[in-house]
């Protein structure tokens, strides 16, 4: 093809060489050329790819396409020039097997391991040398090709790669759905945008077009008609030479294109309007057969064309390519209806005779047929739009197919109820999944009324996300009719379906009157798949039992038919069914307490989500870790991972997750002793978001109790027990209910609930209370059990249970749960943790404070960490967030907001301080050897300087502390104020400034825990 020659654009070029720069460097970029047609766009990006080759940089092109093609089409030209051994168009993510199931069990995971695959490959070719990436109009591109692009443009930091993309900036023509995606595209890729030319490099255009320099009115008029769109300037130039005039020109550059066409000659035309209808690119054998002209014929028109500039030049690779995209709308736009859709037809029908069984042209037929007049068009056009989308669901283009398959369905001959599956498994896996939805309720009531039980039963499974059922919607009565009606209607024999019905008929049964139920259909569900020998149903039958026995007495048999799940998962080599079995395996080994296994777990959870990319699965990962991070204590680590959970789950589309990271919020604002009154409003909407169960009330009463809001609390916990301790259901949330209606009973003094909790608590003493699926550990049952009986008045049970509770947080290293048992064990024992209880005062006066600490009385003037101490003494063992101190101390509220201005310490310090920590502690070791405690006093205290300094950087989780965050502004404000009081102290009292200096630790979070019980008076 001919490449114009490059006027004016040194600004946008020179960004582009900077960007190439910096790939070459390995840091990856990526940039969007945008701008209406004729601004230059391509010629732009071939002038970057000259110098690129030019450099030894490789360069790869991939061109949109508005004619169908299939889907990630500019990708597969991409890698055909990169990695031609790279199979892009994979295996699709649903078989149809000869039970009928496939539709719907399809590895929901298969697209994003593709995009892995394109990552790695580009990957390991610019490993070899940098590459420029080119994607010619991008406003075409179908939907699968702009997500992979998103992914690719977030890998691209690690590449030595440079994408650059061409955009026609014309929004009415330009779909919604390809627009947001580069509108939502990150701020890391470049937006350069071209405008029309100025004079002067007007006047330079016209100059090569004419030959000769032109007259200043000349270039000023062309400017003025044109706006400086290079194309439009070219032609105009052009007109003026031919017609030698100045007078009569054209306002648009379509009308121009127009005169231009017109005076090529007839036969010409004809030609150009065939290709024009079949596409840009149309192969030159497809245009000869419809035109009915010989070869040569068609090759001297083809030259014609070439000559006047209509054509980029002659065909290449058999295939016929215009000059510039203006030129094919100018020519089809041109055609009456009439002769349009004659030209479509028998486009089609030459296409057909040479498709055959190829889908490859699926697509482009079903475009052609969909525009052709005659009877059996929209029939035709039906039978390839279905032919299209199962070709581009089985290569992963399942927007593409969404779309073709609503022209499928306007098919009269058509198997309705089964093209309606496979449209909501399009869209299933397109991630529309209130449109998946409709699509399986609309296509039950079809099946229902044609008597189609196989498609009954598949419908109604759609509804909860397919066969394994990774997260199957709670109290779903259309699911529940649907599913009760398809195993009625399925035939009374072994089959995969009936499996599958009956396993999701065990789970939708949850929480309703048809409870004992569930338990019978779960077991013949895995019995029956077992002996069809249907792995993937098998998974889900197993699923469905462990729920159906998810209380706390059958949690070894829960735990092996976990274990049993995974096996055949694995072996039926089923990603998502693996995944449900081990998160199924994790929540049995936290209630066991097997701490070592469940980190294990979460690992190989997270191996294989992360295999996948899919946000569905992914989401768990942070949450766990965030419960495990609580359980240590480290609050802030939580937090993040909280946020984290937050923002994947959103993704997902995940309601499950949602309401995880509420549970996950609520136990770290419970483990901090900090209780916001906003929070409560969170709780409520969780409270009806659960229907209200018994469970959910239980949890309102003992947060708003621990919050001091007993009239409140009062209320919901009458409302639960006016229903009963029954009826508080035997599954997986049966101990988190008991310890809530436990805990609330305590606080709200209700003896004759806190002995009948106890009652049913005491078999699973030994047993650890998991809120959810594992978004909170609320302790072991014994320390529950431990305090109730405390507050029932038997010591000698109340001691025995609690010290079991220590040593079970000892062994975990739970230590926000190991104080709380510890003081209450003091509480009822009268016996400390390592010295006998010690009272003190810390009272305020006015302007000073009143001390008093063992022997020793002393005044110290009144300052903002006075009363920082105040608030930490007052809540021994409890973790108090900074600016909830700031708040107390008279400062704005908690939520004010702030910016970032980034780390606080960089790596360099940061190695140098970890160096030297290490150095101490073998200092430290020496000393204590030697005998010689002045100095092991000098270096602890110089180590846990440096200590100190580290946390304040980069905090307990390891992450960088930014100095512009508004807790980190209150963090460092906090540490110095408390010090300063101690300092203050110290030179009146140095006994308690010793003892503060040892019990309290700043941070974030700040916490008064004292080496023996202390009593402050205040």
């Amino acid at each position: 093809m001919e490449r114009r020659v490059m006027v004016g654009r040194a600004r946008p070029l020179a960004e582009l060489d900077a960007l190439l720069a910096a790939a070459v460097d390995g840091r990856g970029r990526s940039a969007i050329v945008l701008g209406e047609p004729g601004m230059g766009k391509t010629t732009l990006a071939e002038a970057l790819a000259d110098r690129a080759l030019a450099s030894g940089v490789t360069v790869a092109w991939g061109w949109c396409s508005a004619a169908g093609m299939p889907p990630f089409w500019p990708w597969r030209s991409i890698l055909r020039e990169l990695a031609p051994e790279h199979r892009l168009a994979g295996e699709g993510p649903a078989g149809h097997g000869a039970d009928g199931l496939g539709v719907l069990r399809g590895d929901a995971g298969v697209r994003a391991r593709l995009f892995v695959s394109v990552i790695d490959t580009l990957q390991k070719v610019s490993g070899d040398g940098p590459v420029v990436l080119i994607l010619e109009d991008l406003q075409w591109a179908d939907s699968a090709s702009l997500l992979l692009l998103r992914q690719v443009v977030d890998a691209l930091p690690g590449l030595r790669v440079l994408l650059v993309a061409t955009w026609r900036d014309e929004p009415p023509k330009t779909g919604e759905d390809v627009r947001a995606v580069v509108r939502d595209l990150p701020t890391a890729v470049q937006r350069i945008r071209l405008d029309g030319l100025g004079i002067d490099e007007v006047a330079e255009l016209v100059t090569r077009v004419l030959g000769e320099t032109p007259a200043d009115e000349l270039a000023t008029m062309v400017h003025r008609r044109t706006g400086g769109n290079p194309f439009f300037v070219r032609e105009v130039s052009r007109l003026l030479a031919a017609r030698s005039a100045t007078t009569g020109v054209p306002d648009g550059v379509r009308e121009v294109l127009a005169h231009r066409i017109a005076r090529v000659s007839q036969g010409c035309q004809q030609i150009l309007e065939v290709a024009a209808v079949a596409g840009n690119g149309a192969d030159v054998s497809l245009v000869m057969a419809v035109a009915g002209e010989s070869a040569d014929a068609v090759l001297l028109q083809l030259e014609e064309a070439a000559a006047a500039r209509l054509l980029a030049g002659p065909p290449v690779d058999n295939r016929i390519w215009f000059a510039h995209a203006l030129v094919q709308e100018v020519l089809e736009t041109s055609l009456g209806t009439a002769r349009r859709a004659t030209l479509h037809r028998a486009l089609a029908e030459q296409l057909e005779e040479t498709a055959g069984d190829d889908d490859e042209a699926a697509g482009e037929l079903a475009r052609h047929w969909s525009a052709a007049f005659g009877p059996d068009a929209a029939e035709r056009a039906a039978a390839w739009a279905l032919r299209a989308a199962r070709s581009a669901g089985d290569r992963m283009g399942y927007e593409q197919a969404v779309d073709a398959y609503r022209i499928a369905l306007r098919a009269k001959d058509i198997e309705r109820t089964k093209v309606m599956l496979e449209l909501g498994e399009a869209q299933m896996y397109a991630g529309d999944l209130e449109g998946a939805r409709q699509t399986f309720a609309q296509t039950a009531e079809l099946a229902r009324r044609n008597g189609r039980a196989s498609h009954l039963a598949m419908a109604a499974l759609g509804l909860g996300a397919g066969l394994s059922g990774f997260e199957v919607p709670q109290y779903d009565e259309l699911q529940t009719e649907l599913l009760e009606e398809a195993l009625a209607s399925l035939p009374q024999r072994d089959g995969g379906m009936r499996a599958a019905v009956m396993a999701r008929l065990s789970l939708a049964y949850a929480g309703t009157d048809r409870e004992s139920e569930r338990l019978d259909l779960a077991r013949s569900a895995v019995a029956m798949a077992e002996r069809v020998g249907h792995p993937c149903v098998e998974s889900g039958a197993l699923a469905a039992y462990c729920d159906a026995i998810a209380g706390p007495a059958q949690l070894d048999e829960r735990f092996a038919a976990a274990s049993r799940m995974l096996a055949v998962a694995e072996r039926g080599h089923d990603s998502p069914c693996q995944l449900l079995a081990r998160r199924l395996r994790l929540v049995a080994l936290m209630e066991r307490g097997d701490w070592p296994e469940v980190d294990a777990e979460i690992d190989a959870f997270a191996r294989t989500a992360n295999r996948l990319m899919l946000p569905l699965y992914s989401w768990y990962v942070p949450l766990w870790r965030g419960a495990r991070a609580l359980m240590s204590g480290d609050l802030e680590t939580a937090t993040r991972y909280a946020d984290e959970t937050e923002a994947i789950g959103r993704r997902a589309g995940s309601a499950n997750a949602a309401l995880m990271v509420f549970t996950l919020r609520m136990w770290t604002h419970r483990t901090a002793g900090v209780l916001p009154a906003d929070f409560v409003d969170d709780i409520d909407a969780a409270v009806k978001t659960a229907s209200e169960s018994s469970v959910a009330l239980g949890m309102l009463a003992s947060y708003l109790a621990a919050a001091g809001e007993a009239d409140t609390a009062g209320r919901y916990f009458d409302r639960l027990m006016s229903r009963g301790l029954d009826a508080i259901p035997d599954d997986c949330e049966w101990l988190e209910g008991m310890w809530h209606t436990g805990d609330a009973a305590i606080a709200l003094d209700r003896g004759d609930v806190a002995d009948e909790v106890a009652r049913r608590l005491a078999p699973y003493e030994g047993l650890w209370v998991i809120d959810g699926i594992g978004g909170g550990v609320m302790g072991v049952t014994a320390h529950l059990l431990g305090r109730l009986a405390a507050f029932r008045g038997r010591i000698g049970d109340a001691r025995r249970l609690l010290s079991s509770a220590v040593s079970a947080y000892q062994g975990a290293n739970t230590v926000p749960w190991l104080t709380r048992a510890e003081q209450d064990l003091a509480a009822i024992s009268g016996v400390v943790r390592r010295t006998t209880s010690v009272e003190g005062v810390f009272r305020q006066d006015g302007r000073t404070w009143h001390l008093s600490w063992r022997n020793g009385e002393a005044t110290v003037p009144d300052s903002k960490g006075m009363h920082d101490l105040s608030v930490l003494l007052g809540r021994p063992g409890t973790p108090v967030h900074v600016l909830d101190l700031v708040a107390a101390a008279g400062g704005p509220p908690r939520t004010a907001a702030g910016g970032d201005t980034g780390p606080a310490l960089d790596g360099v310090a940061r190695d140098a301080y970890k160096r030297r920590v290490a150095e101490l502690d073998t200092d430290i070791a020496e000393a204590e050897l030697d005998g010689t405690p002045q100095r092991v006093g000098t270096l602890v205290e110089e180590r846990d300087f440096l200590v100190r300094e580290l946390a304040a950087a980069y905090g307990l989780g390891g992450r960088a502390r930014t100095t512009g965050d508004p807790a980190e502004r209150a963090r460092k404000a906090v540490a110095m104020r408390v010090a300063t009081a101690i300092k203050a102290i110290r030179e009146v009292h140095p006994g308690l400034a010793r003892h503060l200096e040892l019990a309290v630790s700043t941070g974030r979070f700040c916490v008064y825990r004292p080496e023996e019980t202390a009593t402050w008076h205040s």
